[in-house]
């Protein structure tokens, strides 16, 4: 359960938690779902705090691989042979990843490590600190509930994917620029689990394969749609392209996926395309019992309401207008909204 812990997002604010409990020589979890950079954020703290840092994944583990080989020395005495990756001097951060899917009998060496900070025979240097990182079962996933002694040795810090972050980071890193301008058009695209940074960071490494070489647009969407699912790709798709009007369903069913096509026609003065789509929009508003059913379905409604609201000033207020002459009441479209 995440709901006592403090949430910071998944960028900067998040490096600067790292490096406190680094510099406090406090072990840290980052909680957060797929796909928010988890690892990616410690490598970025180990850089700018210039140390090591060292990543492994526990749910592939079983108990030798942590706590070492036993051998019989020539006294007599067992002692255990840590694996290679448990570093042996310098400073960083050792991050466990997946330790709430990993079994009992493999998170119970690491409890002995974040007390204790050795296992068996093996010490963790000074100037190095236990890190992990899980995906919690609030956002839905099948983990393990995670023993109280074990939570209670880390700094808990609960992620949220920030799109000012990310798009921050993509600029600095040269992010293909029209996932930069698709993922900058639309506040709320993380909000959906399968549009989360890591896959629109790999949507731009596609692209930039695709640039450099002669691949065909249909196989451009099946890779696409592989990271991002397949309404997220087609609306990405319909961006690149942005000729052509979208059809009725597409911003009632699922607008949130297309909003950044809608926005950024406004940016690039493409009013033709967003008053397009409008009347299609209006076409099927106009029957009386489609509009009905529109206005009954949360969801539907909400669409609709983003769409209108993204428009242009003055096809706006032609749409409010519109509909108040029709007597079709049920829409919350601000005034002073897009401008």
């Amino acid at each position: 359960m995440t709901g006592d812990i403090m949430t910071v997002e998944a960028g900067a604010p998040a490096v600067q938690q790292i490096k406190l409990a680094y510099a406090a020589g406090l072990p840290i979890l980052l909680h957060g779902r797929h796909g928010v950079g988890k690892s990616e954020l410690f490598r970025t703290a180990a850089n700018e705090l210039g140390i090591e840092v060292v990543v492994c994944d526990l749910s592939l583990m079983e108990p030798p691989d942590l706590i070492g080989i036993p051998r019989v020395d020539s006294d007599g005495r067992t002692r255990y042979a840590p694996p290679a990756f448990l570093p042996a001097g310098g400073k960083g951060l050792l991050v466990f990843e997946e330790l709430n899917r990993a079994p009992k009998y493999v998170t119970a060496p690491c409890l002995q490590l974040l007390t204790a900070r050795r296992l068996n025979d093996y010490c963790l240097p000074d100037g190095w600190i236990a890190c992990a990182a899980v995906n919690d079962r609030d956002d839905g996933y099948q983990v393990e509930e995670l023993d109280a002694a074990l939570l209670s040795r880390f700094v808990q810090v609960k992620l949220e994917p920030s799109q000012r972050e990310w798009l921050e980071w993509a600029g600095r890193t040269g992010v293909h620029p029209k996932v930069v301008e698709f993922v900058g058009a639309d506040p709320n695209i993380f909000t959906d689990p399968h549009s989360n940074p890591r896959a629109w960071t790999y949507v731009a490494r596609v692209l930039d394969a695709a640039d450099s070489g002669p691949y065909m647009p249909a196989g451009l969407m099946v890779a696409i749609a592989g990271l991002v699912g397949a309404t997220w790709a087609a609306a990405f798709v319909a961006y690149m392209g942005s000729e052509s009007p979208l059809e009725a369903d597409k911003i009632i069913e699922g607008y949130e996926s297309y909003r950044a096509v809608v926005r950024g026609w406004k940016k690039d003065s493409r009013l033709d395309l967003q008053e397009a789509t409008w009347l299609n929009v209006r076409r099927r508003l106009q029957k009386q019992a489609a509009f009905e059913a529109v206005v009954a379905d949360d969801k539907k409604r909400r669409n609709a309401e983003r769409f209108i609201g993204d428009l242009a000033p003055d096809l706006r207020t032609a749409a409010r207008e519109w509909l108040e002459e029709r007597g079709l009441t049920g829409f919350k479209i601000p005034r002073n909204r897009g401008k």
